[in-house]
């Protein structure tokens, strides 16, 4: 009888755990989704691609959430984009923005954000190496998919898309990396304190 009420003391304090840690996730889910949208906007008129935080903040969003709560996170975003709420560069939202020449580069945010977030949480020992590498890997990811996407849509080979879209972003966007990493740690110590 002892036996059976502390496998049920033990059940229940599981669920209630699981079931906080959903809240949880539910939570940072939302709040990163807002952080997309603001960071998003802070950017720089370049064609055919503007310069924009947006990188930064799903780097952030795979540094500091779970992997499916990251994917989750950026699908939230780019669905509100896609019904025609201005969170894309520039106050731009509506379908047409995901299916136009650069539509590709925002639709491997989800899949960048997830990577990032796998690699830091399967290699935890060494948190930080695996959060660059994860970071890294998932740019070039997002550069493979977004050009693809560009050379596709606007008719032009593989490589002149990556010379008009890619090389002059690299630089900008490793900054990001670092920059990312840097205020990952940081904001990680601060979010512990309050939900984390």
């Amino acid at each position: 009888m002892k036996q059976t009420s502390c496998n049920y003391n033990v059940t229940k304090d599981n669920i209630a755990k699981e079931e906080s840690t959903s809240v949880k996730n539910l939570v940072l889910t939302g709040m990163f989704t807002a952080v997309i949208c603001v960071l998003s906007q802070i950017s720089i008129p370049t064609q055919p691609i503007p310069f924009t935080l947006a990188l930064f903040a799903i780097f952030l969003t795979g540094a500091l959430l779970p992997p499916r709560a990251a994917f989750l996170s950026v699908f939230v975003y780019l669905l509100l984009g896609a019904f025609g709420l201005p969170v894309f560069a520039g106050f731009k939202g509506g379908i047409h923005v995901l299916t136009g020449m650069t539509g590709g580069y925002l639709m491997a945010y989800p899949f960048m954000s997830f990577l990032t977030s796998f690699l830091a949480n399967h290699f935890k020992k060494w948190k930080l190496l695996s959060l660059a590498i994860g970071m890294v890997l998932s740019l070039i990811l997002c550069y493979f998919i977004g050009t693809l996407w560009f050379a596709f849509v606007s008719d032009t080979s593989f490589r002149y898309a990556l010379t008009l879209c890619v090389f002059p972003f690299i630089p900008f966007d490793l900054l990001k990396i670092i920059l990312a990493l840097s205020a990952s740690v940081v904001i990680k110590k601060a979010l512990s304190k309050l939900i984390l």
